[in-house]
C-alpha cells in the first residue's frame, strides 16, 4: 500500500485529475459569478479577463493542485517535475489570456475605427501570441529552437505544396485586409455576378449576405483575383438614376420643373435619402417614341435604392397625370411599298 501511494507518477496523475475536476466545477463556478458582476457593472476589460480564465479553469485547477503537492513536499514526487509542470502550465495560461485580451482590444479598436472586426485578424493575433508563448516554454525547458526551425523549414515545402489552396486563400485574405480593400459592412459586387454585404473575412473564405438574406461563401483567392466593385469604398451613400420618357409634344421646361419638384419633395419626406442631396434632371436622348431623361437620386444604403425608385415612379406618374404630361407608348411607323 505504501509503495502504491508513493508511486511518483500515480500521485502526479491523481493530482492532475483532482485539479481538472476542481477547475472545471468549483473554480469555473466562482469565476462565472465574478464575471456576471463585472458585466452588470460594465467593466469590459475585467469581463474579458474573467471569461478567458473561465475557459481555462481546468488548467488553473491543475496548477493549484501541483502547487499543493510542492508545498506538502510529498515523498516520491520530483521537485524538478513539479517546478517544470507548474511553470509550463502558468506560461500556457498567461499566453492564452494575453491572446484573448489582444483580440478584445483589437475588436474595440476596430469598432471605434471601422466597424466590425474580421475573424482572420483574430486568428493571426492568436497564432502570433501562441508562437511567442511556445518559444518561452521551449526556453524554460532548455529546448533548442534552432533545430526545430530547421526541421520546419525542410518540411515547410512539402506542407506548402499539400496546402497550396489553403495558403493561397490565407494570404489573399491577409492582402485584402492589409490593403483595406474590403471590410465587414461593405456592399460589394464581383465581376462574376455575386453581390451583397461583407459579413466576415476568415482564413479561407469571405462571407457576403445578399439582399435576400442568403449567405454566399467565396474563397479569398477569388475575391483577390476578380474585379470587385465596393460601393462603400468612398462613402455609403449610393447615387443612381431613373430613366423617364415623355412625349415629343411635351414642354420640356415644364417637364423638368415638375420632375424636379417631385424629386425634391421625395428627398424631404423620405428618411432614406441624405438631406443634403440635390436631385438632378438631365435630358439624355431622342428615343424612338419619347424624349428620355435621367433623374438622379440618392440612397443612404444600397438596398434602399429600390424602395426610393419605387416611390419616385409612383409619385411622378401621378403628378404627370395631373399636369397632363404624356408618357408615350412605344410606336413604330411602318411604310408599305405599293406594288
Amino acid at each position: 500500500m505504501k509503495t502504491f501511494i508513493q508511486n511518483e507518477y500515480l500521485i502526479f496523475a491523481i493530482a492532475l485529475l483532482l485539479g481538472l475536476l476542481l477547475g472545471q466545477f468549483l473554480i469555473k463556478w466562482a469565476i462565472e459569478r465574478f464575471r456576471k458582476q463585472a458585466s452588470r457593472k460594465r467593466l469590459p476589460y475585467v469581463g474579458v479577463l474573467l471569461r478567458s480564465l473561465s475557459s481555462i479553469s481546468p488548467l488553473i485547477g491543475v496548477v493549484m493542485a501541483l502547487n499543493m503537492l510542492r508545498i506538502e513536499a510529498i515523498a516520491g514526487i520530483s521537485s524538478n517535475l513539479l517546478e517544470k509542470s507548474i511553470t509550463v502550465l502558468t506560461v500556457v495560461i498567461a499566453t492564452y489570456i494575453v491572446g484573448e485580451v489582444l483580440v478584445f482590444v483589437y475588436d474595440r479598436y476596430s469598432k471605434y475605427k471601422a466597424g466590425k472586426a474580421t475573424s482572420l485578424y483574430h486568428i493571426l493575433i492568436r497564432i502570433l501570441t501562441y508562437i511567442c508563448g511556445a518559444l518561452v516554454v521551449f526556453n524554460l525547458l532548455g529546448i533548442e529552437v534552432t533545430p526545430i526551425l530547421t526541421a520546419l523549414g525542410v518540411g515547410g515545402l512539402a506542407v506548402a505544396l499539400a496546402l497550396q489552396d489553403t495558403l493561397s486563400n490565407l494570404f489573399s485574405g491577409v492582402h485584402i485586409l492589409v490593403a483595406k480593400q474590403l471590410k465587414p459592412g461593405d456592399y460589394i459586387r464581383l465581376d462574376s455576378g455575386e453581390e451583397g454585404y461583407v459579413v466576415d473575412i476568415n482564413w479561407r473564405n469571405t462571407e457576403i449576405k445578399t439582399l435576400l438574406e442568403n449567405i454566399v461563401i467565396i474563397p479569398n483567392s477569388k475575391i483577390a483575383s476578380s474585379v470587385t466593385t465596393n460601393y462603400f469604398a468612398v462613402q455609403k451613400n449610393l447615387f443612381f438614376h431613373v430613366i423617364v420618357g415623355v412625349h415629343y409634344d411635351s414642354d420640356l421646361r415644364q417637364v423638368e420643373q415638375v420632375t424636379l419638384e417631385v424629386a425634391e419633395k421625395l428627398v424631404r419626406e423620405n428618411p432614406n435619402i441624405p438631406d443634403s442631396f440635390q436631385p438632378r434632371v438631365r435630358f439624355s436622348e431622342f428615343a424612338d417614341s419619347s424624349i428620355n431623361m435621367r433623374v438622379w437620386l440618392a440612397a443612404d444604403y444600397y438596398e434602399n435604392q429600390y424602395i426610393i425608385r419605387h416611390e419616385f415612379i409612383k409619385r411622378l406618374h401621378e403628378r404627370y397625370k395631373q399636369e397632363g404630361i404624356v408618357i408615350p407608348f412605344p410606336i413604330r411607323t411602318v411604310y408599305m411599298a405599293k406594288e
